[in-house]
């Protein structure tokens, strides 16, 4: 019983996150250069395995497989667009990481601190 809730609970996660499903539709579109198509959600999170995409220096894969976020390789604040090749799976951490080394640890901290207040 609760191995069926977990599937359904995760189905759903999926579902929204990723947008997968069994019949998919055509896309709205939208005017924000921060919106990804649900079928490119579903490409990515194919292409990647339903894992972090992110290797280390020394060519070691991520194994996470939860709290994954899709990452623009070529940041949206830099021009990067919302297409396959600039999307990739990283969990949490890894996209923190790779916004740190883009943008600096210092300016990050500033804005993670700024959505907080905002959020509060």
């Amino acid at each position: 019983m609760l191995q069926a809730a977990l599937k359904i609970a995760k189905a759903e996660v999926e579902k929204r996150r990723f947008g997968a499903t069994s019949r998919p539709g055509r896309s709205r579109g939208s005017a924000s250069a921060r919106h990804i198509p649900a079928a490119v959600r579903r490409a990515v999170h194919e292409r990647d395995g339903g894992r972090c995409a992110f290797v280390s220096d020394a060519g070691k894969r991520c194994a996470a497989t939860r709290f994954l976020e899709i990452d623009h390789i070529e940041p949206v604040a830099r021009g990067g667009e919302a297409t396959l090749e600039n999307l990739r799976l990283l969990c949490r951490a890894h996209n923190q990481y790779a916004a740190d080394r883009e943008f600096g640890a210092e300016f990050m901290d500033r804005k993670r601190e700024e959505a907080r207040r905002a959020r509060a």
